[in-house]
């Protein structure tokens, strides 16, 4: 037998894993990624053409970036991408200048309703014709195929610190689950959010009102920093007492707590609230609302005599309000809480029908179904921020996250660049859009861009972009 030659090997390669090669050099460290992540891949979904999908993010792209400057706002000097194309060929292109460069990613793909009524695309059952080899292929197997290989670009696009949300509603929540567990690892699932999508849910099921879609997200590499949700703005009074805590003691420093009680020397002793009891270890005394001695109490509280005296350094306000001696604090400032998994108004976060008609006013018609509110976005990317990061959305649709990043930026002077990326699909001509006068999604994208570019000019360090279409 022929022993294999090193160009036998290199020819191997290039058949199976084109991309590691550049201007016909074999780059090693491309190669290990793309075997890092098929290693990745081994989970139990399955479904026809599965391997054939996989292939896909793999192989090279035939297209190239073509810049519009007509199209273009600032393109000398801006740094925000909108790209006009498929995006499988868009993130196969950008992995050359933006491999592990992206701070986060959020998508909104179709949903596969197999709906025809919304602009998008949104019907991916087999057709008659397609032969599959079961009701789960007939269902979900398009739809699984068209997102797979896009989402395995997506990781390697990602920094080690970047995270991904994943817009879904109930037809393929399980299967994308399966699916990003599959490519991103289920040690870095962080969570389904439930996003309150409407107030007015439609009374069409038998069964339930449809008021919840769900956000899946990863993170690239998991980490222990703590996702930042809002921040509590009024003051309120905490009580420093929890039954689950062990016994310990606290000294509250002198002249520093506050009081409702009556001047007065109060002896040591036992002290009882309705459901707990503390004991005054040493005499204290209070005097014009304030206890002008130190205050010296055993009891079950949830801080630690450290941490308390961190919080009186960062000006939290002790509360020891009546003669049960229960004590409490106030924040005038509170850090960041950790986001819960439901998002809704009270998180700042807007609904579908509020989305439709800012979008509505800022085009002048109704032209896209469901939009996605740029409040849900900025509250998502605002979980694990960089004021100087890149920020992407390869499934564009009405250009909702491109305005959640400017408008990021013009809250806080940041720099965050955006790559957006719509497929110039054809709208139905029985739609509001198609009357409205588009033609394409992506020129509703377009549009959406440009016009929020206009407003937040001189706003913002860069409301440019450039416009690259793919040929």
């Amino acid at each position: 037998m022929t022993p294999y030659t090193i160009e036998d090997l290199l020819e191997l390669l290039r058949k199976k894993y084109p991309n590691s090669f550049s201007n016909d050099t074999l780059n090693l460290e491309k190669l290990k990624e793309i075997l890092e992540s098929e290693n990745h891949i081994k989970s139990g979904l399955h479904w026809t053409g599965k391997e054939n999908s996989k292939k896909q993010a793999y192989t090279q792209s035939e297209f190239k970036f073509l810049l519009n400057t007509k199209k273009s706002i600032d393109a000398d000097i801006s740094k925000n991408i909108f790209i006009e194309g498929d995006n499988l060929d868009a993130l196969k292109l950008l992995l050359e200048n933006y491999s592990k460069s992206i701070k986060a990613i959020y998508i909104d793909p179709p949903y596969n309703t197999g709906s025809e009524n919304f602009v998008y695309a949104d019907k991916f059952a087999a057709q008659k014709n397609q032969k599959v080899n079961n009701p789960f292929d007939t269902l979900h197997g398009n739809w699984l195929s068209m997102i797979f290989p896009r989402l395995i670009l997506s990781r390697e696009l990602l920094r080690d610190d970047g995270v991904i949300f994943v817009s879904i509603d109930e037809n393929e929540l399980a299967n994308l689950k399966l699916l990003l567990d599959e490519i991103y690892g289920e040690e870095n699932f962080i969570d389904i959010f439930s996003w309150a999508k409407t107030e007015t849910p439609a009374n069409l099921s038998r069964k339930s009102k449809k008021v919840l879609e769900y956000v899946l997200c990863y993170q690239k590499v998991k980490d222990k920093i703590k996702f930042k949700g809002i921040k509590k703005t009024s003051p309120s009074s905490n009580g420093l007492l929890n039954q689950s805590n062990a016994i310990n003691t606290l000294i509250f420093p002198k002249n520093l707590v506050k009081t409702k009680i009556p001047d007065k020397v109060i002896p040591k002793g036992t002290f009882q609230t309705d459901k707990y009891t503390l004991e005054l270890l040493e005499d204290t005394e209070v005097y014009n609302g304030i206890f002008v001695k130190e205050v010296k109490l055993r009891g079950k509280f949830k801080w630690t005599q450290p941490k308390l005296d961190t919080e009186i350094q960062k000006g939290t306000t002790i509360h020891i309000p009546t003669i049960k001696l229960s004590p409490s604090y106030e924040k005038t400032a509170y850090d960041e809480e950790v986001p819960p998994n439901l998002i809704n108004t009270k998180v700042g976060v807007e609904t579908n029908e509020s989305a439709s008609k800012s979008l509505a006013k800022l085009l002048g018609a109704k032209v896209f179904d469901f939009p996605k509110p740029p409040s849900l976005i900025k509250y998502l990317f605002g979980f694990s921020d960089d004021p100087n990061g890149v920020f992407m959305d390869f499934f564009a649709g009405s250009g909702a996250a491109v305005q959640a990043i400017l408008e990021m930026n013009e809250k806080d002077g940041g720099n965050r660049k955006y790559i957006c990326v719509q497929l110039p699909e054809e709208i139905k001509k029985n739609s509001p859009a198609y009357a409205a006068g588009y033609r394409k999604i992506s020129e509703i994208t377009h549009k959406r861009v440009t016009k929020v570019s206009q407003l937040l000019k001189g706003k913002v360090n860069d409301a440019g972009f450039i416009y690259y279409e793919l040929k």
